[in-house]
């Protein structure tokens, strides 16, 4: 099943990329952090002299996207950063772990190996630790993280945290409080991450619907309609500029959601999706700007083929 932050197309019928595509399928992108501003020090010196940290977005060949988020918190000594950063740490180490399991493919794919169940349960705990810190410090520490330029990033990760966990609503609610209260210092790739989340859900949800061998018009409702899990990524796209590398991530996550339509074509209507459906036409466009975007960063063509693969696209 489908667990938080990774985003997992159905796997069944893939084409799985060769061994070597597994180191290709990783990027870096990067992340700014966020730091007190005292004394004589301007924003924009601030802003300047930022160090920069990594957005690890990983591609596991079992077709889930997992996204690790990493922080950098630059108040040492402050005990509430401390906390924060612990929150992160947890978070980070359950994901790791999560990736670890996604792309192993001796596990089954359906998460359903007494191992692979252990595995995740233990990811699940890890969230949740994240999660229980993230209440105190916020409930807690509120204004100081706001003064220190850091409750964006505490609700952020927050939000990330409760979809991890399967607490779709909460998740919406914390994402919504992050756009409300501290819309100020949320950075373009938070507000992307958090714009998107709505759509992310509803990929999760359509996934349980399609195990569950629910109607086909409800799992495209939640897919590929008007409100549906790729439109709102796509609102969630236009936030940031079209070179941003969080793109790749949201890129991704809207082949994910055309996937698993794909799937319940297959699995509830036995065919496939018609070559002149708009939902193919979309994912074709997709695909053709991940590919943009790989070019110039330099990541190469095995995402781009192995996402052609799954989706059963034309190649670029």
């Amino acid at each position: 099943m489908v667990h938080s932050l990774s985003i997992k197309p159905l796997p069944e019928f893939a084409q799985r990329p060769s061994a070597k595509h597994q180191s290709d399928a990783c990027c870096s992108l990067s992340l700014r952090e966020r730091v007190r501003v005292r004394g004589k020090h301007s924003v924009e010196q601030a802003k300047r002299g930022r160090s920069r940290r990594l957005l690890s977005i990983a591609f596991p060949r079992v077709a889930a996207v997992t996204l690790s988020l990493v922080l950098s918190l630059l108040a040492t000594g402050c005990q509430t950063v401390s906390s924060l950063r612990d929150a992160q740490d947890t978070f980070n180490r359950a994901a790791a772990a999560e990736n670890a399991l996604r792309s192993d493919l001796n596990r089954p794919l359906d998460g359903g190996g007494a191992d692979t169940m252990i595995g995740l349960g233990s990811a699940r705990c890890g969230y949740a630790s994240a999660l229980l810190l993230l209440n105190r410090i916020i409930s807690e520490s509120s204004d100081k993280l706001r003064n220190d330029q850091l409750l964006g990033d505490a609700l952020t990760l927050k939000a990330l945290c409760e979809w991890r966990l399967g607490q779709f609503s909460n998740a919406v609610a914390t994402a919504q409080s992050a756009q409300s209260a501290a819309a100020d210092q949320l950075f373009p790739r938070d507000r992307a991450l958090l714009r998107a989340l709505p759509g992310l859900i509803k990929t999760d949800q359509a996934y349980q619907k399609i195990m569950e061998r629910k109607p086909l018009t409800e799992i495209e409702q939640l897919l590929v309609s008007g409100n549906g899990a790729v439109a709102v990524v796509q609102a969630a796209r236009e936030v940031v500029d079209r070179d941003h590398p969080v793109q790749i991530f949201l890129l991704q996550a809207q082949l994910a959601a055309y996937r698993n339509f794909t799937v319940a074509e297959f699995r509830l209507n036995n065919t496939t999706v018609p070559v002149e459906h708009p939902a193919r036409t979309k994912a074709n466009t997709q695909l053709k700007e991940l590919d943009r975007l790989c070019k110039a960063t330099g990541v190469g063509p095995n995402l781009v083929n192995y996402w052609q693969k799954l989706c059963a696209l034309d190649f670029p």
